[in-house]
């Protein structure tokens, strides 16, 4: 049972993006922790892409005892501390070579703290879920949590959308809670992928104005900064990429916003953003990738840690914790692989330049190397 402590606090910690294989990165692994050490959550959720199914690694041998490993190796300091969690797939966690969501929600229920539940298998996607919080005595449920599979990609590769089976799952889970407690019960969501409405959050910008998250496909040659009229200050601001959302808008965002019973919605998927902010009455933000083995924002990795007070469950504060505030960098593990991994491009879009650029270096030592060999050999 989740609940409040005798001084009506309960705090949760935001693992996103782990994305690693069986050969998981110590540094990520060190890191979370560290966290869990310093920052003592009731409660951690991991929201999303924990396993690299595209990672080749997992194709070496048995992909399923792999992916198993995988995840072993980034629970350990969960399982060592008996801290409980819950957790919802990415769009990468049972791709390519990596086992079944069924299959990985197995690994995760032998933990005797695993609060994951796998959902009405009706709906789309696996573990679509709530969990409810109870006050200090554990009588009274005063605090939900939704936790959502945003699903995957659609045909076409582009991310897909919670689907109108999910969203009446959410409206019966909500009404649900209204009449057994007597009211709306305030709630989170938490997921993978970000609805459209996280656009709100940013603002175009001149390509001068940096720091500043340059748009790709049918956004190309549009820069995008944080949009301050809508900004909560002080969370770990900053956008490097922009959103991966999905292609088509399912109507999520209204959905959330019918009843007011859902205060925030944090996301995870774009490694390099970590922001929050408000609109139309509903906070939405990101937790930036935590993972060491998969791009990312270098020493800015991290967690985000969210606290609830019982005497003010409208509202929560919100903090992150990031490798900078736990290492230096002469401590890091593997620090070529750490900095090829925080200047790996974010998407296919972004990398084309570099690709181009490495062309046409190795096609100017090509000539240059055949005007060396026809030199020496005339």
């Amino acid at each position: 049972m989740l609940k409040f402590n005798d001084n009506g606090k309960f705090r949760i910690m935001l693992v996103s993006d782990i994305q690693d294989t069986q050969f998981t990165s110590k540094n990520t692994v060190n890191f979370i922790a560290a966290a869990l050490d310093r920052e003592k959550p009731d409660l951690v959720v991991f929201t999303g892409d924990q396993v690299k199914g595209y990672g080749t690694f997992l194709a070496l041998g048995n992909g399923k005892k792999n992916t198993e490993k995988t995840i072993r190796n980034f629970m350990k300091p969960i399982a060592d501390r008996n801290v409980p969690f819950d957790f919802v797939f990415g769009n990468h966690d049972a791709q390519a070579f990596a086992s079944s969501k069924e299959e990985q929600l197995a690994v995760y229920r032998s933990y005797p703290s695993c609060l994951a539940q796998a959902g009405e298998r009706e709906l789309a996607g696996l573990c679509n879920h709530n969990l409810e919080i109870k006050d200090s005595k554990g009588k009274k449920t005063v605090f939900n949590l939704f936790l959502i599979d945003s699903l995957s990609a659609t045909p076409g590769g582009k991310c897909d959308h919670v689907t109108q089976g999910q969203l009446e799952w959410y409206r019966r889970t909500r009404d649900r809670l209204k009449e057994e407690n007597g009211g709306y019960i305030p709630s989170m969501v938490f997921q993978h992928i970000p609805v459209q409405e996280i656009w709100n959050l940013l603002r175009e910008v001149p390509k001068s104005d940096k720091p500043n998250a340059q748009g790709y496909r049918e956004k190309k040659g549009i820069f995008y900064g944080l949009n301050k009229k809508y900004l909560i200050k002080g969370n770990c601001d900053f956008v490097r990429e922009t959103p991966g959302t999905p292609s088509e808008n399912s109507g999520e965002f209204d959905a959330l916003c019918e009843k007011g019973d859902v205060i925030a919605a944090f996301f995870g998927h774009d490694h390099n953003n970590s922001f929050v902010g408000s609109c139309n009455g509903l906070t939405m933000g990101y937790t930036q990738g935590v993972g060491a083995n998969v791009y990312g924002p270098g020493m800015d990795r991290g967690v985000r840690i969210i606290d609830l007070d019982k005497n003010h469950l409208n509202t929560f504060e919100t903090h992150t914790l990031m490798f900078k505030d736990v290492f230096e960098f002469k401590d890091l593990k593997n620090k070529p692989k750490f900095l090829f991994y925080t200047y790996s491009p974010p998407c296919y879009e972004a990398a084309l330049p570099l690709i181009k650029g490495a062309c046409a270096v190795l096609g100017v030592a090509a000539v240059v190397t055949a005007g060396i060999l026809i030199r020496k050999f005339r």
